[in-house]
């Protein structure tokens, strides 16, 4: 498909901005590194960083095949690699030990109930998400998604994604997981935020790093048409948390950490 004329003009002005101002060291934003966590508010913060850094300064995982980009990214020699200002995208944290080691490392978390309703609506309205015609073909209810098995990213995702262990040795030992994950992320993330404290995050966010531009507070990718929590059948919460109650201590232990 052909991008039309004005709009690659509109583009090219935009790139030729940020290269102006990246070429004064005083008004270059920090490298950042952000771990993007599935349904936590990431899209609308990717495009915000995105254009506070020349494309050529950035990589991003692809995603629908971030672990194709990770694996990339590691082949890379190190000056190329440290040579990136801005690294984010799914599964970020897999290249926390190839960045340069001056990045501020950044990730923001959601309510792990909160999420879960989210993925399931984003995946029911989405046609090109992986979970689309299973939900589809089954006429999966939220309830029916939430327990399923479908994904990874539908049980404790949170616990395994940052202690890296097997979901069944994560709930095996739910208290040690736990301890691991959070102590993982305390240790190895500067800044870390909540969804639901996003304006406070981004106020951090852009102290910290040197970000130019104010933060509109334009959400894009939110899921639209799905419930508020308080409308959700109570036996069905009860459900999510079962599943995922090891990312729901997680997720109270990051949040009193962090104030």
């Amino acid at each position: 498909m052909k991008i039309p004329f004005k709009k690659t003009l509109v583009q090219a002005k935009r790139e030729l901005i940020k290269e102006l101002l990246f070429s004064f060291p005083a008004s270059r934003p920090r490298k950042i590194l952000f771990d993007h966590l599935h349904k936590c508010g990431g899209s609308s913060l990717n495009i915000y960083l995105g254009a506070q850094y020349p494309k050529r300064k950035t990589f991003s995982t692809d995603g629908l095949n971030p672990a194709a980009s990770v694996s990339k990214f590691k082949n890379l020699s190190q000056p190329k690699r440290y040579g990136y200002d801005l690294v984010n995208g799914h599964l970020a944290h897999e290249l926390l030990d190839y960045v340069h080691p001056e990045c501020l490392t950044v990730t923001v978390f959601r309510e792990p109930v909160d999420r879960i309703v989210s993925h399931y609506y984003y995946a029911k309205r989405t046609p090109v998400h992986y979970l689309y015609s299973k939900i589809h073909g089954s006429e999966m209810s939220l309830e029916d998604y939430a327990t399923s098995d479908l994904s990874c990213e539908l049980r404790n995702w949170y616990t395994t994604h940052f202690s890296g262990l097997a979901i069944d040795d994560a709930e095996g030992s739910p208290k040690e997981s736990v301890a691991i994950a959070v102590d993982v992320v305390l240790k190895r993330y500067d800044i870390i935020g909540l969804l639901d404290n996003f304006s406070s995050f981004i106020e951090t966010l852009c102290n910290q790093a040197n970000l130019r531009y104010e933060y509109k507070n334009k959400r894009v990718n939110v899921t639209q048409g799905r419930p508020s929590l308080k409308n959700v059948d109570q036996s069905t919460i009860s459900k999510i948390e079962q599943v995922n109650y090891l990312d729901i201590a997680m997720y109270r232990k990051i949040r009193d950490a962090i104030g």
